[in-house]
């Protein structure tokens, strides 16, 4: 009876935002700016450490913050600074679709986001999921189905725990000695099992694109010392596929030499790149 009780006292905020300790609700009277972002500041988070949730169907809870990828709750917004309970709070927190905020999608957002700030350390990264030590560095989310790369204890790289896409699945069912070559190729030159397999999946995905496959009229020109083909030099040099530099870049690591700033030879062609980092033209040497 106490607890229903204490449940329905109200708070006030000065600001509209509230900490959310033990299910009480600590007042925020003071923020500089008094936005989102300076709240989660204010709680001692990162901001990309907070996910948060826009409550649509309470007429007083605005947002709720939770530590991402978590339903821990850290703090709350109220609509229009009015006065909220804990049960306001309890009932906008079991209208959210779960599901949703943190389908496959959003977790790969907030994770990458974590790799562009360089702060999800390995620390905080055990605070919101449990991991499985793989290897010196390298850790598995089973709930997730990820794995997850760090360096230095600092995420640098996550992909599926499959490692394998669907093309690079279809081609190792037909050719698996092709496929088991172009991994030994992609780890002599990356940082990470995640990134060596990354450029896998990516020149199996280009092999899809090739006209007539192994066939193809163009396939000994990308031949390279391995004994592999070059799938995605070929796409773009031949079939007018659109190309990043920073992509090509990853894509022939340590297999290029840099002519000039915009312009780098692999094999037989070369590849250069305009002021927007965007390919504009191959040359045969």
């Amino acid at each position: 009876m106490f607890k229903n009780l204490f449940s329905k006292n109200e708070y006030s905020s000065k600001t509209g935002f509230f900490k959310v300790e033990n299910k009480e609700l600590i007042p925020i009277d003071e923020l500089e700016i008094g936005s989102i972002n300076n709240c989660i500041e204010k709680i001692g988070f990162p901001t990309n450490h907070i996910y948060t949730i826009h409550s649509f169907d309470s007429d007083k809870i605005s947002v709720l913050g939770f530590k991402t990828l978590t339903k821990k709750l850290e703090f709350v917004l109220a609509e229009n600074k009015s006065k909220i309970s804990f049960s306001d709070v309890s009932k906008a927190v079991k209208g959210i679709d779960w599901d949703f905020e943190y389908s496959d999608l959003n977790i790969e957002d907030i994770l990458q986001e974590g790799i562009d700030y360089e702060n999800f350390d390995l620390n905080f990264v055990k605070s919101i999921m449990n991991l499985t030590k793989e290897d010196k560095e390298l850790y598995k989310s089973e709930k997730l189905g990820l794995y997850l790369q760090f360096e230095n204890e600092i995420l640098k790289a996550f992909t599926s725990s499959e490692w394998e896409n669907s093309s690079t699945k279809w081609l190792k069912e037909i050719n698996e000695p092709m496929v088991e070559s172009m991994v030994k190729e992609a780890k002599q030159f990356h940082r990470n099992e995640i990134e060596a397999m990354e450029e896998v999946n990516r020149q199996t995905k280009a092999l899809m694109n090739v006209p007539e496959a192994m066939k193809n009229e163009f396939l000994s020109l990308h031949e390279n010392r391995n004994g592999n083909f070059n799938f995605h030099n070929l796409v773009i040099a031949h079939y007018s596929q659109e190309c990043n530099q920073d992509d090509f870049l990853f894509m022939n690591k340590g297999r290029f030499n840099k002519i000039d700033e915009s312009v780098f030879e692999v094999g037989k062609f070369k590849y250069e790149f305009d002021n927007s980092r965007e390919l504009i033209a191959v040359y045969e040497k």
